[in-house]
């Protein structure tokens, strides 16, 4: 199956630069097939928008499960995932993002709240991410064009856009990305 978005779709909105693609050498522990090929060939944000990649991804130094993740179980023992083979991607805002290698389903650790879906692959994320900077116009009054903000219909577009597109995505409540809807409908504001 396609991914969702391509390396072009992604490069109209972050630039080829920002681009985070290790080579094959990095992904080689990571055992699902269409995570390892997103990652490589069409990659997610560095540094821009709502997304900030991990420093370890942007170096080509991936840390699959290990100490660290064990900590992080630890931490939620009643927590249903299997952490021993997530690699961390980065974050969106304070909320860390991760990918469970084998499955390619992509999680996060709310500051405040426990490790839930984020989203069902990477492909959906980055998604996502494009959505929200094609949006970008509509509900951040540094982006906006002469046609004024939306931020309603931006927010309204964009929760359809998620729900349509990865349903799992939005089935949680504290999801970052009902945060990330709330900053677009109130002008990035909290």
């Amino acid at each position: 199956m396609s991914p969702l978005i391509d390396r072009v779709a992604m490069e109209s909105v972050f630039g080829p630069d920002e681009l985070v693609t290790p080579d094959d050498t990095a992904l080689a522990g990571i055992a699902h097939g269409p995570t390892r090929a997103f990652l490589r060939d069409v990659g997610l944000p560095d540094q821009m928008g709502w997304f900030q990649a991990d420093q370890l991804l942007v170096d080509g130094d991936l840390r699959i499960g290990g100490e660290a993740w064990q900590a992080v179980s630890r931490k939620y023992p009643s927590c249903p995932f299997d952490m021993s083979a997530w690699l961390s991607l980065g974050g969106i805002g304070m909320d860390d993002v991760m990918v469970d290698t084998r499955t390619g389903v992509v999680y996060c650790i709310p500051e405040d709240g426990s490790p839930h879906v984020l989203n069902s692959g990477v492909d959906a994320l980055a998604f996502f991410l494009h959505a929200l900077e094609e949006e970008r116009p509509d509900y951040d009054p540094e982006a906006a064009t002469d046609e004024g903000v939306d931020p309603e219909g931006a927010h309204d577009r964009l929760l359809a856009l998620m729900r349509r597109t990865d349903a799992a995505a939005m089935e949680n409540e504290d999801s970052a990305w009902y945060l990330v809807l709330r900053y677009v409908r109130n002008l990035m504001q909290d």
